[in-house]
């Protein structure tokens, strides 16, 4: 599936019934749990669109697209009991493990940190306006603004925020920039495409690491505003 065509099936969708949500939240052996959102709030560059990985699998069947949905207006009604009592017995929940966030569902995700103070909430954004509405709010939240070489040029310009580049491809480099704390070369089903150099802040787990509970393993974009703030910078 595209991303072109995902889109369009959320369209569709939104004219159905919602979704029944037992559980709320998603799971995958990498991340672990996750909230996951629909595309319909992406601003996606293009070749975040070209390389979505929530075109792929499972996270893009029919069922999926209606829980992301149905997460997705819940979220925006302020609606996180459900959520609280699901995230309480975990270390950590992945935000926006598919699509996006916009500062609509802020409040409620600065809602649901707050009566979740045990738990790390983590995740990735394409929106700088979200992250800097979520960022250093709660000790236990925060969000990591994406970007890529088809960027904007100067869109971050000013941003104190956490930085991950990618999806990266063999040409890209990575800018000189002590926000970033993770690189991510553009991979498929687990496999980094061929000829993509390698970086000190790759993701190890798109780099041949095991990928089950990867980042449990990693944790460097659990609390990103340190690993920012590390001694080094990139290379």
């Amino acid at each position: 599936m595209s991303y072109a065509r995902r889109l369009l099936a959320e369209r569709r969708l939104l004219q159905a019934p919602p979704a029944r949500l037992v559980p709320i939240l998603s799971d995958n052996h990498k991340t672990g749990a996750s909230v996951n959102l629909p595309v319909l709030n992406c601003r996606p560059t293009k070749r975040c669109a070209a390389a979505c990985y929530a075109c792929v699998g499972p996270i893009a069947w029919c069922n999926s697209l209606r829980k992301a949905l149905a997460v997705d207006a819940a979220l925006r009604k302020g609606e996180v009991e459900g959520l609280v009592w699901e995230c309480r017995r975990l270390q950590d929940l992945r935000l926006n493990g598919s699509g996006d966030m916009s500062l609509a569902h802020v409040p409620a995700v600065l809602e649901l940190a707050r009566k979740c103070p045990a738990t790390l909430f983590w995740g990735f954004t394409r929106r700088r306006e979200v992250a800097e509405a979520v960022n250093h709010q709660n000790k236990n939240l925060s969000l990591i603004i994406s970007f890529d070489a088809t960027s904007t040029d100067q869109e971050l310009a000013g941003c104190d925020c956490p930085l991950a580049f990618g999806p990266r491809r063999p040409r890209d480099n990575v800018p000189n920039d002590q926000r970033i704390i993770v690189v991510f070369p553009e991979h498929h089903v687990g496999h980094t495409i061929p000829g993509v150099p390698l970086h000190p802040k790759d993701c190890p787990a798109t780099r041949g690491a095991e990928r089950r509970n990867a980042c449990q393993r990693c944790q460097r974009c659990w609390r990103p505003f340190e690993a920012m703030n590390e001694k080094g910078g990139a290379s």
